[in-house]
């Protein structure tokens, strides 16, 4: 015999593990959405649990933004602004994140300091700035002195 579960039992374990999923870590708005996916609920009752969690301020993709370009300083703006778009940030946020942290050539330098000390070529250390997603500017910039 098989027990047939309500929509509402659905909603409530839906709601208990989606809050538990988001006190674990932060996470984007699109990351949310995607969990409440995996749950058989109405589009309505994933809006409702979607809104409630922004309210409580435990879905904030601009906090995110900033807490993702604080943690990534080693990072060029290409590569956070790639990263944070697939994570579904918008540019906007993306953007005023980044505005908070210091300049993209001051981070190269910072990043480039140990290569400089070991002797590396410039171009290798260039080229190992822009797979780091640095411009080319900010890139050149640690050699400009």
């Amino acid at each position: 015999m098989t027990s047939k579960i309500t929509e509402a039992q659905k909603q409530a374990q839906a709601r208990e593990n989606f809050f538990s999923f988001l006190l674990k870590r932060p996470c984007t708005f699109k990351q949310a959405e995607e969990y409440l996916s995996r749950y058989e609920i109405s589009d309505k009752a994933k809006e409702l649990l979607l809104t409630e969690a922004e309210n409580m301020d435990l879905i904030n993709d601009l906090v995110y933004a900033k807490l993702f370009v604080d943690g990534h300083l080693s990072w060029g703006n290409a590569k956070i602004i790639y990263e944070l778009s697939n994570k579904g940030i918008s540019r906007e946020k993306i953007n005023e994140a980044l505005e908070e942290t210091e300049e993209e050539s001051s981070r190269a330098y910072e990043v480039s300091k140990g290569w400089v000390n070991l002797g590396l070529d410039q171009r290798k250390i260039i080229n190992r700035l822009l797979s780091r997603g640095f411009s080319l500017k900010a890139a050149r910039s640690v050699f400009e002195d």
